[in-house]
């Protein structure tokens, strides 16, 4: 049997077709077959520090950082991902992304539309595209067919 494949999905900017989309692709049925194991990522941008300066900055960012966690969650929750599975990131999405990606060994990385453009503009994607395939979720049915062959 083969080696079980990791997909990392992005979950900055998903909206809830698409965690329903990626549902329904890793359902109980189909999952086994695939042999994949799913991971989360959600990457928060960070602020420069004089930003902290500022009371009401300071409540912006933990309600934005708790609104993250609360995401990320609640995706978990939905795709039945543990939560050591879940990885709740600051920094620069493509940065931390695919380096995540590749720490994880990922074969995949799932993201929306929004995030593929900024992750494939990316300087380090030259280096990483040799190991992990960047996909849209939208293509996740083809992804599908393709592993299931």
């Amino acid at each position: 049997m083969d080696a079980k494949k990791q997909v990392l999905i992005v979950t900055n900017s998903i909206t809830d077709d698409e965690v329903l989309e990626i549902q329904q692709a890793f359902d109980d049925k189909i999952a086994p077959l695939m042999n994949i194991n799913l991971s989360l990522v959600h990457v928060i941008p960070r602020l420069p520090t004089c930003y902290f300066n500022i009371p009401s900055m300071g409540i912006l960012i933990e309600r934005y950082y708790a609104e993250a966690k609360k995401s990320l969650n609640q995706v978990g929750k939905m795709l039945s991902v543990t939560k050591r599975n879940q990885w709740l990131i600051s920094g620069k999405t493509r940065t931390e992304v695919l380096r995540l990606a590749n720490r994880l060994s990922s074969d995949f990385i799932l993201a929306s539309a929004e995030q593929i453009q900024e992750l494939q503009r990316s300087l380090f994607f030259k280096n990483i595209h040799q190991y992990t395939m960047i996909k849209s979720i939208d293509h996740l049915k083809q992804l599908e067919s393709n592993t299931l062959k």
